[in-house]
Formats: C-alpha cells, structure tokens, sequence
C-alpha cells in the first residue's frame, strides 16, 4: 500500500469505515469508534483486541496471535 492509499485508509477509519478483510482463511474486521477506540476482530468472535487508539492499533495489533514479526502491518510508503 503506498503512503496515498494508507493515508486514505487511515481517514476512512477515523469517519467510521470498517474493513473486512481475509487472512489465512480467516475473516477479520478492523474498526475505528467514535469514542475513539478501535478494534481487530475475528469474524467469528473468537478473536478481539481492543486500543485506545487507531495508531495504537495499526502499530501493535496482531493476526492470529502471532509474533511481532507477524503483525498486522501496513507499509507507509
């Protein structure tokens, strides 16, 4: 994703977008609150991280559980 597209991605959340989007299979919804949380989550519910931010998650959320070397990450080119 080039910085154009992520810096659109980023403002879409901020307005309220959610994302569904797949990742080894699986089904997972990134969201950005009014009240100024956001949250990574599993189709399914089985999976949920909640931060206080939209850069905390974008910088600290991970799939699946993962290591730090698996995160969830968007290159801001």
């Amino acid at each position: 994703m080039n910085a154009q597209d992520y810096k659109l991605f980023k403002e879409s959340l901020y307005r309220g977008e959610e994302y569904l989007f797949t990742y080894h299979e699986a089904d997972y919804w990134i969201s950005h609150g009014a009240n100024g949380e956001s949250s990574l989550s599993k189709d399914d519910g089985t999976h949920c991280q909640d931060f206080n931010s939209l850069d905390e998650l974008l910088k600290n959320a991970k799939l699946e559980g993962n290591t730090n070397e698996n995160r969830l990450y968007i290159k801001e080119n």
